[in-house]
């Protein structure tokens, strides 16, 4: 028993060694990786770069930022690397104790400081390496600079007539420029490169803005001392001679227009020499643009002269042939008054057009008018005599539908009177049929819808007597005498198929008469209502009834050989 304690005790004590061994090499593997970062951030030549800008005539703010790295590196050198060495020691020790938590804390503690050190190495280095580098740009952009403002000068000195008013704010700008590269030369002297660096970029920007303005200028003042001016020179012989010709200009206060771009022009004048260039520049164009739209409208005058030449005698001949229309329309109508009735809706539309012809004939007579005084513009005569046209077009197809209504009153009695005499021939030879067929009498339902047929045609007839006539009326009566006239012909064919349906049916069922007695007693009451009250439907439907009692599908056998006019047993089942 003892010897079984002995075993597990020592494999325990296996088990742990085992396990401490495993969490120091971790942790010894994690502090040799922070000590060849240590190393590598050791290494790092700080201490060189700082010694290349300490070489340099630092002034102003190019020594107050030296400054302030210098300090953050004596702060890595006698602070944080100290403390990384403490915290890497530490953390050795309490790795070889196996006190491995204690262990841990270290480790994170001199990844912290590693990461600190690291952070502020990087800006030291990237603010060291910026300052070299600016030295060497500065002196590359100032000499191109210098070399640019020496070009721009001396374009000035030779055509400065060009820039008129601007010259005295450009040789200003000159100057200023030229202050600022002899500021750079100081603050370069000094060693202040930060400043020098802003300073020459500001140069830069200015001598941008400056070349831009030379080219600018000259074209803008062109615009504002000759060419607009001369536009509007232009526009205005050209308004002169138009109205010599006898267009009517005076709607478009060219005067007026002229005077306020010119105000406009002095301003955009004052705009250049002020610098400002783009307000400028956007003015010009939107005088170039007003000017256009003058010179479009006065275009548009001389194509409606044309038009107007062109269709004013075509658009006044169109609207006479359309008066003599409605002359004639109303010659037509007075006609038909005497026989017809004419509503009040149709005279008032009558009017109404007559009243719009009016209309137009006036306001041609005013453009006409208006033309021979010079008083209208052409454009205003064109679409005057465009929309005179329009509605005379309109109203020749209203005055066309009006005469038509007109003549098919005529022709719309004329074919009443010719039906009514046909649906009397119709129900005659209706009679005619039904006496053929030899029936043993003719339904009271049916003899009324006679009465009622024969009323409708009497009050067709009545309305054709009435003067005036009243075709509104007419037509109504016309088209209920109609409508009876089908209904009438329909109960006929009914009545005629059913009293010889009901025929073949007894026929048919006189067979089984002797056998059945309640087939028997069916088809005498069937009987019954064919000879005495002539309820053809009503027999057949109690002949059927009964039939198909007996016989099922009888029917449809008497149906087929009905419609083929052949005796029933020959019917196919």
């Amino acid at each position: 028993m003892f010897v079984w304690y002995l075993v597990g005790f020592v494999v325990i004590v296996a088990v742990v060694f085992a396990v401490g061994y495993i969490m120091k090499k971790k942790h010894y593997q994690r502090i040799n990786a922070l000590e060849e970062q240590k190393i590598e951030l050791m290494e790092r030549p700080v201490i060189d770069e700082l010694t290349k800008v300490k070489k340099l005539r630092l002034t102003g703010q190019t020594e107050d930022l030296f400054e302030s790295w210098r300090d953050s590196w004596d702060d890595i050198a006698t602070k944080l690397f100290p403390n990384l060495e403490e915290y890497i020691l530490g953390a050795e020790q309490h790795t070889d104790r196996y006190q491995f938590r204690q262990a841990t804390q270290m480790e994170n503690q001199v990844e912290q400081v590693i990461h600190e050190i690291d952070t502020q190495m990087k800006q030291i280095l990237r603010g060291l390496k910026e300052l070299l580098a600016s030295e060497e740009r500065n002196a590359q952009d100032i000499r191109l600079a210098k070399d640019k403002f020496t070009t721009l000068r001396r374009e000035v000195l030779s055509n400065g007539y060009k820039l008129g008013d601007a010259l005295h704010s450009v040789e200003g700008e000159l100057d200023q420029i030229a202050e600022n590269l002899n500021r750079f030369d100081m603050l370069t002297d000094q060693g202040d490169y930060l400043e020098a660096r802003e300073t020459v970029l500001n140069v830069q920007h200015d001598l941008e803005k400056l070349g831009a303005k030379l080219e600018k200028v000259p074209v803008l003042l062109r615009e504002s001392d000759v060419i607009l001016p001369d536009e509007m020179s232009k526009l205005q012989a050209g308004y002169d001679e138009m109205a010599q010709q006898g267009y009517y200009l005076e709607q478009l206060q060219l005067a007026a227009e002229l005077d306020r771009m010119s105000s406009r022009v002095t301003d955009l004048k004052g705009k250049i020499v002020a610098g400002e260039l783009e307000v400028a520049e956007s003015g010009v164009a939107e005088l170039h643009t007003e000017i256009n739209l003058f010179y479009d409208t006065l275009e548009h005058e001389v194509e409606a002269r044309h038009f107007v030449k062109e269709n004013r005698i075509v658009v006044e001949a169109k609207l006479e042939k359309q008066l003599d229309v409605s002359d004639a329309l109303a010659e037509q109508i007075k006609e038909v008054k005497q026989t017809y009735h004419v509503t009040e809706e149709d005279l008032a539309s009558y009017l109404k057009i007559a009243s719009q012809l009016e209309g137009q004939k006036e306001q041609l007579a005013t453009v006409t008018e208006r033309l021979s005084e010079v008083k209208i513009a052409y454009s205003a005569a064109e679409d005057a005599l465009k929309e005179i046209n329009a509605v005379v077009s309109t109203i020749s197809l209203e005055q066309d539908a009006f005469a038509e209504e007109l003549r098919s009153l005529r022709k719309d009695e004329l074919e009443a009177r010719e039906d009514a005499d046909r649906m009397r021939r119709a129900i005659l030879n209706l009679n005619r049929r039904l006496d053929r067929e030899r029936l043993p009498g003719k339904p009271e339902d049916y003899l009324a819808l006679c009465e009622h047929m024969e009323a409708s045609i009497s009050k067709l007839e009545q309305k054709l007597e009435e003067k005036p006539l009243n075709m509104k009326s007419v037509n109504h009566e016309w088209q209920v005498a109609q409508e009876d006239l089908e209904h009438l012909t329909e109960k006929a064919d009914e009545m005629i198929e059913n009293a010889h349906l009901v025929e073949h049916v007894i026929q048919y069922a006189n067979r089984y008469r002797l056998q059945t007695p309640d087939l028997a007693i069916a088809l005498r009451q069937a009987e019954d209502h064919f000879y005495d009250d002539y309820q053809y439907k009503k027999a057949l439907e109690l002949a059927v009834t009964a039939l198909e009692k007996v016989e099922p599908s009888a029917f449809k056998k008497i149906e087929k050989a009905y419609e083929m006019k052949i005796n029933v047993d020959e019917v196919e089942e």
